[in-house]
């Protein structure tokens, strides 16, 4: 198996302002972890469904093996904008070759060579997903 679990939001009660966080953009579209750590590249959702092969073009990004990503994937509107039903729709079709082309906007490295890295500061981890995003053909970095 090589699902690796996400980080998952906290709850907080009142508003702070803290340098030790930071604040990731909100995108419509379903929670995607890329793993890299058996045999071939996977997707998986959230809940640990696989979800490779309906979005195939996803596993194709040129990355080493040992990765697992952390992200978003998104279906973006004529403007650019992300597209929550045709996300939707997207996942819940067998024909996904007809449809909009799905972006995986990542936030996070949990894996990187093979080690977990989710201990490091997240300051360190994007750092870390700034090397891989510079990859040709690789994906799309959040903020």
């Amino acid at each position: 198996m090589t699902f690796v679990s996400p980080m998952l939001l906290g709850r907080v009660d009142h508003p702070f302002n803290d340098e030790n966080y930071i604040a990731e953009l909100k995108l419509d579209g379903i929670r995607g972890l890329y793993s890299s750590l058996g045999d071939r590249p996977r997707l998986f959702t959230r809940h640990q469904n696989d979800i490779t092969a309906k979005y195939s073009e996803l596993v194709t990004l040129d990355l080493p093996p040992g990765i697992v990503l952390d992200g978003e994937l998104v279906v973006c509107d004529d403007e650019g904008k992300p597209d929550f039903e045709a996300c939707m729709q997207r996942f819940s079709s067998r024909r996904s070759t007809r449809l909009k082309h799905t972006s995986f906007c990542v936030f996070d490295v949990l894996y990187y060579d093979h080690q977990s890295v989710i201990k490091l500061p997240i300051t360190e981890r994007k750092a870390l997903l700034e090397a891989l995003s510079k990859t040709p053909n690789s994906f799309r970095r959040s903020a």
